[in-house]
């Protein structure tokens, strides 16, 4: 058992999240690290990091929140979130990109309680940890395939033309609008 792996990928969730993942499950499939061992090591740094950032809000947001007036707004605005759409909130919040930090802090400064954000914490990373679990294993090795091929080149080169299409005719329309 490669410990030193297990512990890079346990601290690499708290840092840089699906990057790190994808490139866990890679390590795996290349025969590197065990599979379950991998997914197990990011499960649980991903729970830690939410908890910490949890934990941080519930002990110093509210005394943070007093002082910056905008933030006082956010958290309002997520404990009326939490108080209409709880549950799809706390089932979600993994998946809404840049919020990864943010929304575990306002949910510590809020009124939710720890008990349930144990609860949907486990279920959402559970979640998440099977989606990119999934799109890692099965998808890069599609898109590694794709390379190797030429396949994904004529892609990129196809939308990039599509692009540029359409960047001149909306630049030749916005031109004959102003004759």
């Amino acid at each position: 058992m490669n410990l030193v792996a297990y512990l890079s990928i346990f601290a690499g969730a708290a840092l840089e999240g699906e990057l790190v993942y994808i490139s866990a499950i890679q390590a795996a499939r290349a025969g590197y690290v065990d599979l379950s061992g991998a997914i197990a090591a990011f499960f649980l740094g991903t729970f830690c990091t939410d908890w910490f950032y949890f934990f941080t809000g519930r002990k110093q947001g509210r005394r943070y929140l007093e002082r910056n007036e905008k933030l006082q707004l956010k958290a309002a605005k997520i404990d009326h979130l939490l108080a209409n759409y709880g549950t799809l909130l706390l089932l979600s919040y993994r998946f809404i990109y840049g919020f990864r930090i943010v929304l575990p802090l306002l949910f510590g400064a809020s009124k939710l309680s720890s008990s349930r954000f144990l609860l949907f914490s486990l279920l959402s990373t559970s979640i998440w940890v099977s989606v990119y679990g999934w799109i890692g294993y099965y998808f890069t090795n599609w898109l590694l395939e794709q390379l190797k091929s030429g396949r994904v080149l004529i892609l990129v080169l196809g939308i990039t033309l599509f692009v540029v299409l359409i960047a001149l005719v909306k630049r030749y329309l916005i031109k004959a609008n102003k004759t």
